[in-house]
């Protein structure tokens, strides 16, 4: 326990909350003891708000949809599974055995759910300021350059149809060109068209992000809209 404590940046006092925090429900069924869903409640709470105070402040333009998309990305089960990872917390984990067998440690939404106990069970023992130092360490620098974030949280799909299907232009096809990285840094390129256009390539750590991304570029694309300017005015 004390490597995984030095992993995290925080030495519990009361071990106790420590174990329970590691110990999912299957274990608890199994075993007749206690297990995190209730300190996961308390650490999705606590989690919501300090994100949401650190980009209210951290990003004082921005409105509050644009952060509430962002906040959405910030404590997802896809973003906190990666945090969990990063910081061993799968290999502690206390699962039973049919949930062993069923890869229970590798589930994303078993991580996260781990990770938010882990918050709610470090407030109990140290306080607030504790939870939030932890939460700041571990996910402060995507809050803090969260700007490709805010990009993939403006949804350009919607606001590129919308302006083509108000021209009657058609919807645009997105094409797969490329899938390249290891399994867990993935890289897609995807190709965006409208009609016989071939517009820019978009990039991005999944297939949606990359079609955003290409869709985004198509909107700023002044060759593009000058084209088919210019076939609507000779139709």
């Amino acid at each position: 326990m004390a490597s995984f404590e030095e992993r995290i940046g925080y030495t519990f006092k009361n071990r106790a909350l420590l174990e329970e925090a590691l110990t999912h429900s299957s274990f608890g069924y199994e075993n007749q003891s206690s297990y995190n869903e209730r300190l996961e409640f308390l650490g999705d709470a606590i989690l919501g708000y300090v994100v949401s105070r650190e980009l209210f402040s951290h990003f004082p333009e921005k409105d509050e949809g644009l952060l509430s998309k962002l906040k959405s990305v910030l404590v997802s089960s896809r973003t906190l599974a990666k945090k969990a990872r990063d910081i061993g917390l799968a290999d502690m984990l206390h699962l039973g055995k049919g949930e062993t067998k069923a890869g229970g440690h590798k589930k994303s939404s078993i991580r996260a759910d781990a990770l938010e106990a882990l918050i709610g069970a470090i407030s109990l023992d140290g306080g607030l300021q504790e939870a939030k130092d932890f939460i700041v360490r571990i996910l402060g620098e995507d809050i803090y350059s969260a700007t490709i974030d805010i990009k993939n949280a403006t949804d350009f799909k919607t606001l590129l149809q919308e302006k083509l299907q108000h021209r009657a232009w058609g919807l645009p096809t997105y094409t797969l060109i490329k899938e390249e990285g290891p399994a867990h840094k993935r890289l897609f390129l995807m190709e965006i068209s409208v009609g016989n256009y071939k517009g820019p390539m978009g990039e991005g750590s999944s297939k949606k992000n990359a079609q955003q991304d290409a869709a985004r570029q198509l909107l700023e694309d002044e060759t593009f809209w000058q084209t088919y300017l210019s076939e609507e005015t000779t139709t």
